[in-house]
């Protein structure tokens, strides 16, 4: 792992996007997590790169945060443990297949494939699964 983890927190998701922008202008840092509490009222941070780098995006995230008057925390973290990157799910042995919860730009239910369907036509519908009909029952004639 030759990499750091930059994290800042702050009030509201409006802030946080500012503060994300000014951070990834000032180094060469890769944006890998977002963490929102309290309805967006809490929001943190996640970047990562090389320690430098990660050490001079925190700091002008504070910055920013501060001229904002919204900063709440900041933490880096040089060579982070494996069991970290479980935590904010980074791990790369098992990241997880694209949802509509953990990728944004995902609508809809993803596919999967199986051994069996391999060998069938793919129409690239998935099937829907029955409905149950909810409200009263059907006034019987």
């Amino acid at each position: 792992m030759n990499y750091s983890l930059g994290l800042v927190e702050v009030s509201a998701l409006g802030n946080a996007i500012i503060m994300l922008d000014d951070m990834l202008k000032v180094a060469d840092v890769e944006f890998v997590a977002t963490e929102r509490k309290l309805g967006g009222r809490l929001v943190t941070i996640v970047v990562k790169g090389e320690l430098t780098a990660v050490k001079a995006s925190v700091e002008a995230g504070v910055a920013s945060a501060k001229e904002n008057d919204c900063y709440k925390a900041s933490q880096v973290i040089a060579r982070p443990h494996e069991e970290i990157l479980k935590f904010l799910h980074l791990d790369e042995d098992n990241e997880p297949e694209p949802t509509s919860e953990i990728a944004g730009t995902h609508v809809g239910a993803v596919a999967k494939k199986t051994a069996d369907s391999d060998n069938e036509e793919d129409t690239g519908a998935a099937k829907a699964p029955a409905r149950k009909r909810r409200g009263r029952p059907k006034k019987s004639e």
